[in-house]
Parts: structure tokens; C-alpha cells; sequence
């Protein structure tokens, strides 16, 4: 290169790499503001749980007759059930025992009376108006719907729905249901054993008896 031109060219050049020095030590020296975090409210874990009651919207029973020995296995329970207080409500949760001279009705206002015998016990498993479901794990009870909602009861396999007046009967040593549509209408709900579902509507007078050992059913 002549020396006119490389004079402007070293120029050039010095001038560019002080701009670069001078704008890097600038911006080092400056100091990123520090970010402001706003409080924010922990998030509401509260629930309406509660192993002491029912929920709110649950049905509660009432005790209208207590005879013999009847014992209660409440909700919180962790040893034996203990003998029952006719002055207590019913609630989804509790399981009632009898004895061998034990006879127990329980009122679910504009829903069902349950009878429950001796030697029987039946557990309240939900009372929500959606759906009232009890469990018959032994001996014998009545089911009489008195009002609108949908009521349940399971007995080993078998899913009956009440629509009426039905007595249940589950004798263990035979491995039998027995259930008696006395008025009104029940349905009778199954699977076998291949799995197959198997639906079963009586009538006022039938009888349907099923073998939960068999998964068989037979309507009379």
C-alpha cells in the first residue's frame, strides 16, 4: 500500500478498537437493576374433609327403633364397635352390627327406612343424595324407598337398586343372595365369570337368588 493509503486505514482502525474499549467499559460498570418480587398469597389448601363428619350435603338417618344388641362402628373407629345411642344421627361412614336378639330402623327423611335384623350388619357407604349406597355383609335387612333418590345396596357381587320394598338375605355358608321384591320394582346387576355384565329387573313377588361364589343368578 502507498503511504496515502495506509495512513487513513491505521487511523480507521484505531479508532474503531477505541470505541470498542470504551463501550464495553461503560457497560460493565453499569449494574443490572435488582428485580422487585411481588408478594404473592400461598395458595388455599383447606379442605372440607373431615373424618368426623359427613359431608354437609350428606343425608342423616335417624334412629326409630332400637331393640336388643346393636353396636356402631363409627367413622373415626379404631378399635371394637361399641354399643350404639338411639340419640345419635346416622351418617356415609358408619357400619351397625346387631346381636342375636338385635333389631335396628333407621330413617333417611324423603329417601328410605332400613330394617336390619339380627345377626346382620350393613354399612352406610354414602348417603349424598346423587347416590345412596349401603353394603349388606351379613345376615338379613329391609330397603323401603320412600322418596326420589337413587339407593343402592351391595351384597358381595351383586348390585341391587331399590325402587320400592325389597328384603336382602346374604347366608354365608350357602354363598347365597336372596332378595325379595315385596312391592315396587328392583334391579339386579352382576358379573359372571367370564366377566360378563348381566342386568335383572323383578317385580312385586319375584325373588332373585344368586350364588356369589358361582356368580350365577336366577330370577323366580
Amino acid at each position: 500500500f502507498s503511504k496515502k493509503i495506509l495512513v487513513p486505514i491505521i487511523i480507521a482502525v484505531a479508532l474503531l478498537g477505541g470505541f470498542l474499549v470504551w463501550y464495553f467499559v461503560i457497560n460493565n460498570n453499569k449494574t443490572s437493576p435488582t428485580p422487585v418480587l411481588s408478594e404473592t398469597k400461598a395458595p388455599d389448601i383447606s379442605t372440607n374433609f373431615s373424618l368426623e363428619e359427613a359431608p354437609l350435603e350428606s343425608l342423616k338417618g335417624a334412629i326409630t327403633n332400637l331393640e336388643g344388641d346393636v353396636k356402631i362402628l363409627g367413622r373415626i373407629a379404631t378399635e371394637e364397635a361399641s354399643l350404639l345411642n338411639p340419640s345419635v344421627k346416622v351418617q356415609q361412614g358408619e357400619n351397625y352390627i346387631t346381636g342375636e336378639d338385635g333389631n335396628l330402623s333407621i330413617v333417611f327423611e324423603n329417601a328410605l327406612k332400613i330394617n336390619i335384623y339380627e345377626n346382620s350388619e350393613v354399612d352406610v357407604i354414602q348417603t349424598l343424595p346423587a347416590a345412596i349406597v349401603f353394603s349388606q355383609v351379613e345376615g338379613s335387612a329391609n330397603y323401603k324407598k320412600t322418596g326420589t333418590y337413587p339407593i343402592t345396596v351391595r351384597t358381595s357381587y351383586l348390585l341391587t337398586e331399590v325402587d320400592g320394598d325389597v328384603d336382602i338375605e346374604r347366608d354365608t355358608e350357602s354363598y347365597l343372595v336372596i332378595a325379595t321384591v315385596n312391592f315396587g320394582d328392583a334391579t339386579f346387576a352382576y358379573n359372571d365369570e367370564d366377566y360378563m355384565s348381566h342386568v335383572i329387573k323383578a317385580k312385586a313377588g319375584q325373588t332373585f337368588t344368586f350364588n356369589y361364589d358361582t356368580r350365577q343368578g336366577v330370577l323366580e
